[in-house]
């Protein structure tokens, strides 16, 4: 009898774990809404349940489309081991598709449990027609996705007194697309002269990255924040040899910069449970990363 009560217990306590990693609730980025929104879909938003990895801490694997309204889930860390860092993650998916879970919730949950805040943005989707074009005109496009990374970060910021998060201490993870956003964004943010509230204090570039001549035009590279890059060799999406020179430059020319080269992973390995053994390490890399840019 008592082991069947300890049995049931474990069971009632794993259940529980398992619907408290589902309940972190979604807020809008834009509270008040989005004025002359460019980008709007004929139909509503979807949901595909594609599979969940056993190891994964979110229990899901949702990969979503007909984003035209934006939100963001909070994963903060407990107040006894608070890094005071902060970290507005960006999901891959082409941009046309959200993967939040496996390349969003499932970083979120483990980060947060080392003591890094983090925010999981769900930014606005493109769609294709049947010749596999965009079909929102990409300039519109790319200013409403630039318009959620720049309000992610502010918002972070916003909260940054609650979350007990330094403000200098913000920075962003983009997987593949949301890498390329990432990406984008830091770059913008050195395309001014004045001061910008948005600017991140660091950047990951998880399977994304651009090429040598790219690099070269950037204008003020100095002006740029500590990125940290990894990405696998066996890349089917992004070759290695094209796009490793300029990933190099960064991690040469950038001040605490940092290139993680896997020999296994492939695209979109997310936290790489079966990926491979080394993969699999880059989140931690990548804390250990802060760590030590911080003098944590």
């Amino acid at each position: 009898m008592k082991k069947l009560i300890i049995t049931f217990s474990i069971l009632l306590l794993l259940n529980c774990t398992h619907l408290l990693a589902q309940t972190n609730p979604e807020t809008l980025l834009f509270p008040n809404g989005i004025e002359k929104n460019p980008v709007t879909h004929p139909n509503p938003e979807k949901v595909v349940d594609s599979v969940v990895n056993p190891l994964s801490l979110s229990h899901k694997n949702r990969i979503i489309s007909n984003i035209s309204v934006p939100t963001y889930q909070l994963f903060t860390a407990s107040e006894s081991n608070n890094k005071h860092i902060g970290v507005v993650i960006f999901p891959g998916g082409g941009l046309t598709t959200n993967w939040v879970d496996k390349e969003g919730t499932d970083l979120a949950m483990w980060l947060s449990g080392q003591g890094i805040n983090c925010m999981v943005v769900k930014y606005r989707t493109n769609r294709k027609d049947e010749k596999g074009e965009m079909i929102i005109p990409m300039d519109d496009y790319k200013g409403a996705v630039y318009q959620d990374a720049r309000t992610g970060i502010l918002k972070m910021k916003e909260l940054a007194e609650d979350l007990k998060i330094d403000k200098d201490k913000i920075g962003i993870l983009g997987f593949s697309a949301g890498g390329w956003l990432s990406e984008r964004i830091v770059i913008k943010s050195t395309e001014t002269k004045e001061a910008v509230d948005w600017k991140p204090a660091f950047a990951a570039l998880i399977y994304h990255g651009n090429t040598l001549s790219n690099f070269k035009k950037i204008d003020n590279v100095q002006a740029l924040p500590p990125i940290f890059m990894a990405i696998a060799r066996d890349d089917k999406k992004m070759p290695v040899k094209e796009i490793i020179p300029g990933l190099a430059a960064i991690a040469a020319e950038v001040k605490n910069s940092e290139l993680h080269i896997y020999s296994k992973g492939d695209h979109g390995f997310g936290l790489a449970y079966d990926k491979g053994h080394s993969v699999s390490k880059w989140k931690d890399s990548f804390y250990d990363w802060l760590l030590d840019i911080y003098n944590k």
